[in-house]
């Protein structure tokens, strides 16, 4: 059963239900109690210790396993399969102009040849998640990490090979700043229907500041030396992650531009939305009761926190309404666009947090005692993303407020458990809460993108 949505110990798939399991329990120990007063073996009572119950591990994997759904951040841009083509085909035959696998005659170093090689099997990785990307635009950020990749072991090899230098790397900076500044004077926040310019500008923003931040520190710190082989591969590649970052921001906003029928300006709209929704999550915020961000997991529910998922989840909602999402910095620096994307999606983790305290107070929560309550709640987050993704109502809002989930995540942190003969579920409750945050936050969805389009769409 879910961690929310059904009563707990309803589902009769688990056999007797928690319920009945309890008085038997209780009985079981009443006698033994008894037993044990007769004959002075209380210390040899198994039920004496409250051992919390244990998982058999196949069972686990079991209850872990299935497809769960993709979830990715729209960008309603239409992005061109042959734009990715052509760079991932320029990507390739950098690389094999590197010499891989490196011997002691190319790289003497034995450390240096094993960094040089791990370099490349990176570079090699970051273009295959390109290839694996569902959509040309779902490619476009394993399309930057990859061109900073192959730049990075190219130039590491060309300081090897024919002795390239920081100060040849840096003498290429004024031509990205250049695009950079070019971009930034073409820009313009235009658009036609507000959700959807909100989402590209906010894009936008977000790859202009990522290579401004680049370009500002430029040459910046390695954790090689700067003038070794490896330093120059670290420099060159975070100087090809900014020339990336303004090469996209360009091609995105060319397309979107150019794909306008009645473009105009909507830069009051988006600040006006921005600065709307800002105040509304700052009453929230203010209007949660305690405890506070920095209380623990046992703070949200009575009794043992370590078999209750929920309660890890509201402590990590809650900590995340407090401290994530930038929005302050956002305002000053005038990225009208992600402060709407980011208040959508805090206040969505707000509506979130709301709903789990209400299903503890109604005790409509699962205690972890078996794989049967695992699968459940997993199960119960597959559900309620798949249904949000489903929504016809806001469906890009929806997916921009879902943009901060991860099933991934979540499968990593649990995986540490996979071969174990035997898994406490103490030591699940926290892993297992990512599960809950993300069945929240999918069910907080609704409600909040129709507020956050009523904001951007007033007259509509």
């Amino acid at each position: 059963m879910s961690d929310g949505g059904r009563p707990k110990n309803d589902d009769a798939r688990n056999g007797p239900s928690r319920s009945r399991r309890g008085l038997l329990a209780l009985a079981g120990s009443a006698a033994l109690a008894g037993l044990a007063g007769c004959t002075g073996l209380d210390d040899l009572n198994p039920l004496g210790a409250d051992e919390p119950p244990t998982i058999d591990g196949s069972a686990l994997e079991a209850a872990l396993s299935g497809e769960t759904p993709t979830v990715t951040e729209p960008l309603p841009v239409d992005v061109e399969a042959a734009y990715v083509d052509r760079r991932v085909g320029a990507l390739r035959e950098a690389l094999s102009s590197v010499p891989a696998p490196f011997d002691a005659e190319a790289v003497p170093n034995g450390m240096v040849r094993e960094e040089f090689g791990r370099l490349y099997d990176r570079a090699t990785e970051a273009l295959g998640r390109v290839s694996e990307a569902g959509s040309p635009a779902d490619a476009l950020e394993p399309l930057r990490y990859a061109r900073r990749s192959v730049r990075e072991v190219k130039a590491a090899w060309a300081a090897v090979d024919s002795g390239l230098t920081v100060a040849a790397v840096e003498s290429s900076v004024p031509t990205v700043r250049r695009a950079y500044e070019s971009f930034r004077e073409r820009w313009r926040y235009v658009g036609e229907d507000p959700v959807r310019a909100a989402l590209v500008h906010a894009k936008l923003e977000e790859l202009v500041a990522d290579a401004g931040r680049r370009l500002n520190r430029a040459p910046g710190r390695t954790r090689h030396p700067r003038e070794s082989a490896l330093g120059v591969g670290e420099f060159a590649a975070d100087l090809e992650a900014a020339r990336a970052a303004v090469e996209q921001a360009a091609y995105l906003f060319g397309r979107f531009e150019s794909s306008l029928r009645s473009p105009r300006s909507v830069r009051d709209e988006l600040t006006a939305a921005g600065e709307q929704l800002s105040s509304m999550l700052a009453d929230r915020r203010g209007a949660l009761s305690a405890p506070g961000p920095g209380s623990e997991a046992s703070a949200y529910v009575e009794g043992d926190a370590d078999l209750k998922p929920v309660a890890h989840a509201a402590a990590d909602l809650r900590r995340s309404i407090e401290y994530a999402d930038d929005i302050d910095d956002e305002r000053k620096t005038g990225q009208r666009a992600r402060v709407v994307v980011s208040a959508l999606r805090t206040l969505t983790r707000v509506r979130a947090f709301e709903s789990l305290r209400e299903r503890v107070e109604n005790g409509a929560y699962v205690t972890v005692e078996s794989a049967a309550d695992v699968r459940a709640i997993r199960e119960a987050a597959v559900e309620a993303v798949g249904n949000a993704l489903d929504s016809e109502t806001n469906p890009l809002l929806v997916r921009s407020a879902l943009g901060t989930v991860g099933f991934e995540y979540v499968a990593d942190r649990l995986h540490r458990y996979e071969g174990q003969e035997e898994v406490s579920v103490t030591w699940l409750a926290d892993g297992l809460s990512g599960y809950v945050v993300v069945e929240a936050t999918a069910l907080a969805t609704p409600e909040t993108t129709a507020e956050v389009a009523e904001v951007l769409r007033p007259n509509r």
